[in-house]
């Protein structure tokens, strides 16, 4: 027994090791339902320069080629970026060493989930665009919110929210819906509302670890082109109430002030009359050279004025020297 004990330890001592086959990481994520990103990391497999090549399929579809290749610091390729579509289709995915084939995996591209928050639908960031925001219709009490790119979206639910345009407005709720098709009632069609929406995956196609994403950018509406268009206000200046007291106070202040000055220097100061009118041909004749205008002048006196020929001549009285009188003596 003991013999036979020790022929069979020596036995297994010669056997070979268990191989521990090829170190290679590969994570493959669905990202939104948009794209599928395969990357591995370094390791044997594809050591000493050698460039791993990808191949792809859905389905029955013909193998095509990696459309972009992720490439590393030292400029070999490290993962692929693949197409997602949107309605369930098995992924075949075969990382190739040359000839050689490395890693494959054959699954439905929502099953290699992954839900970055913010990023969903492109809503919230630099990357959203118009052609994602909801779209409003509105009927006579109700408004009927559409996301016409969403519509092929599964497997998420949608949420609504909306709230009077205005501060202090709360936002109200509407959802979870299965699709991005949510009509409102009850609005009124002369008011002005905010609207903003977001998507939620459902745990059977995304996992546990799935979470909502973030709001869209709100979108303001209403019933009428021009419900929304707000009145240009006035412009005020902002000046508080006492200081504008202040300054009108002032200024009446002020014009008392010169007023009274002018009628002290009016009482105080006589007026000059013009040198014009008393010295004629002054500045007509002599350029206000008043020695001039004296040496012109001097001895030369005004004209008498002329006898009135319109008056009535005195009445001449003529006496008879013989009546009423003596004889001459």
């Amino acid at each position: 027994m003991v013999a036979a004990a020790i022929a069979a330890l020596g036995i297994l001592v010669q056997l070979p090791a268990v191989p521990r086959g090829d170190v290679f990481d590969v994570d493959i994520v669905c990202r939104d339902m948009e794209v599928v990103e395969v990357t591995w990391g370094p390791g044997p497999a594809h050591s000493g320069g050698v460039n791993l090549s990808l191949e792809w399929r859905y389905d029955r579809e013909p193998r095509r080629p990696c459309p972009h290749y992720f490439l590393s610091e030292g400029g070999f390729t490290s993962g692929c970026v693949l197409p997602a579509r949107p309605v369930p289709a098995l992924l075949e995915i075969d990382v190739r060493k040359g000839a050689e084939s490395v890693f494959t995996r054959k699954r439905l591209a929502s099953a290699f989930r992954a839900w970055r928050r913010g990023r969903v639908l492109g809503w919230g960031g630099a990357s959203t665009d118009a052609a994602r925001e909801p779209l409003l219709s509105w009927s006579e009490a109700a408004v009927r919110v559409t996301c016409p790119a969403l519509r092929r979206r599964r497997a998420l639910e949608f949420t609504l929210q909306l709230r009077g345009a205005g501060p202090g407005a709360a936002w109200e709720t509407w959802g979870p819906a299965p699709s991005c098709d949510i009509t409102v009632g009850g609005v009124d069609p002369t008011r002005c509302y905010d609207f903003r929406v977001r998507a939620t995956p459902r745990e059977a196609a995304y996992g546990r670890e799935a979470r909502p994403s973030a709001w869209s950018r709100v979108t303001r509406g209403g019933a009428a082109p021009d419900t929304c268009e707000s009145r240009p206000a006035m412009p005020t200046l902002g000046i508080p109430a006492p200081l504008t007291i202040l300054t009108l106070v002032m200024s009446l202040l002020l014009l008392l002030a010169l007023w009274r000055l002018w009628r002290l220097t009016s009482s105080m100061l006589p007026g000059v009359p013009d040198p014009r009118g008393g010295f004629r041909g002054l500045f007509e004749r002599h350029g206000g050279d008043f020695q001039d205008w004296i040496t012109h002048t001097e001895g030369v006196a005004a004209p008498p004025k002329a006898a009135d020929v319109t008056a009535d001549p005195a009445p001449l009285v003529l006496e008879d020297p013989g009546k009423g009188a003596g004889p001459p003596p």
